[in-house]
This record gives C-alpha cells, sequence and structure tokens, in this order.
C-alpha cells in the first residue's frame, strides 16, 4: 500500500496484473472505504463502496479492508475466466 497522489486517504497498489485504487474518507458517522482496479488505463471495475464494520476503525484499517476487498473482487475474476 503506497500513498498515491498529494490527497490524504488516497492509496495505490499494484496486485496481478491490476492497479487498485483505494480511497479512505473520515465522515460524520466513521469511516469510508471506496476502491476501484484498473487494467493499464481501463477501469475494469468502478469505485464500490466497502463496508467498514470495525468500531474505531483507523484510516488505515479502512485502507486495508478496501485492498482487501479489491483484491477478493480480482480473485474471483479470474476464477471466473479460467473455467
Amino acid at each position: 500500500m503506497e500513498p498515491k497522489g498529494i490527497d490524504m486517504g488516497d492509496y495505490q497498489e499494484h496486485y496481478k496484473d491490476y492497479d487498485i485504487e483505494v480511497a479512505v474518507e473520515q465522515v460524520l458517522t466513521g469511516v469510508k472505504a471506496h476502491y476501484r482496479v484498473l487494467k493499464g488505463d481501463t477501469v475494469v471495475e468502478d469505485w464500490q463502496l466497502v463496508p467498514i464494520t470495525r468500531l474505531w476503525s483507523t484510516e488505515h484499517a479502512a485502507a486495508q479492508a478496501g485492498f482487501d476487498a479489491a483484491r477478493a473482487w480480482i480473485d474471483s475474476c479470474d476464477g471466473a475466466q479460467a473455467r
């Protein structure tokens, strides 16, 4: 997980043949995270909200939840293509 750009709460990571972007926001009710998946310059999964169910979640934990959800999505797509 690496910071992306100049905005706090934006992260990126390369996983398999994909690039994952995660955005974390502090909101009045807590923390929320979104992810999207790109292959090259093409968006293959646009921004998806990741439920953050942990009480007192940190920004890092929310970002990790975003990456976990994106990796799970990629793995499910790779499995479907292999069939």
